[in-house]
């Protein structure tokens, strides 16, 4: 079966304990793709949903005291179900919290992919990182970044930029697709980092094809989007974006760039 038709035949359960600004936008996102959210807030339900779940999303855009905790519960429980992980460190290095909490999660529970933007995952490799609220750092090599963040976890690295990048145990890999629009809405990367929980969902841990094809899907449906729009600006597009995640198949990743190194 097809990555897409494999997604919406099994419409997988994907638990996302997601940043509060992005929710409805990821939540539509995901059901038009062919995936199932609950945006979980309550940790004592964190036991129940693992044992149904496919997949987790930590993200840790709007985090506090309480929302630590209950992601520190949902990954423990995930652990424990053998349900992957999908990481992502929004904003880390904005502040001494973030940086905290990341650190203590990363330390204590098994991640299967960390995703970011260039400025978050620079920071979370060690290096010196300023930050405008979560904007991205577009100016180091995405590449470079993702062997950093790889080297320094062990764990699947994806860092978003103009050109995605990828680092495995097996392969390094570079994903060309996507539209500048992207960069112009909010939660763009949030949206991306759970359809990747999604599409790793659907393989009961983390596949390296599947995280490419999340990845390429995503960029070729605002590839798209962006084409079909009268006016080339962020409101419409974000509209078109859900469109287009509904609309399209499998045969729309024929049109992928990816190198594989």
């Amino acid at each position: 079966m097809k990555r897409i038709e494999k997604l919406r035949e099994e419409n997988p359960l994907i638990v996302c304990i997601t940043n509060d600004v992005v929710k409805n936008f990821t939540a539509n996102g995901m059901l038009a793709a062919g995936a199932s959210p609950i945006m979980s807030g309550e940790k004592s339900e964190a036991e129940d949903l693992m044992k149904a779940a496919s997949a987790l999303l930590v993200n840790i855009g709007t985090a506090d005291k309480q929302k630590y905790e209950l992601m520190d519960e949902m990954m423990r429980e995930a652990g424990n179900n053998d349900v992957p992980i999908v990481f992502d460190p929004v904003g880390y290095g904005a502040s001494d919290f973030r940086v905290s909490i990341t650190d203590t999660l990363l330390a204590r529970h098994h991640i299967s992919l960390i995703k970011g933007n260039a400025g978050e995952m620079h920071a979370l490799a060690g290096e010196e990182s300023s930050l405008k609220g979560v904007d991205s750092m577009e100016k180091t090599d995405t590449m470079q970044i993702a062997r950093a963040v790889y080297g320094k976890f062990g764990v699947p690295s994806l860092v978003t930029g103009e050109r995605d990048a990828l680092v495995t145990e097996k392969n390094e890999i570079i994903m060309a697709n996507g539209h500048s629009l992207q960069g112009r809405i909010t939660g763009s990367g949030c949206l991306l980092g759970a359809l990747t929980a999604g599409f790793i969902g659907i393989e009961g841990r983390f596949d390296e094809a599947a995280a490419v094809d999340a990845v390429s899907y995503y960029n070729l449906c605002a590839e798209a989007a962006a084409g079909k729009i009268r006016m080339s600006a962020p409101g419409s597009f974000m509209t078109m974006l859900i469109d287009e995640l509904y609309l399209n198949e499998d045969s729309l990743l024929e049109e992928k760039v990816v190198e594989v190194y």
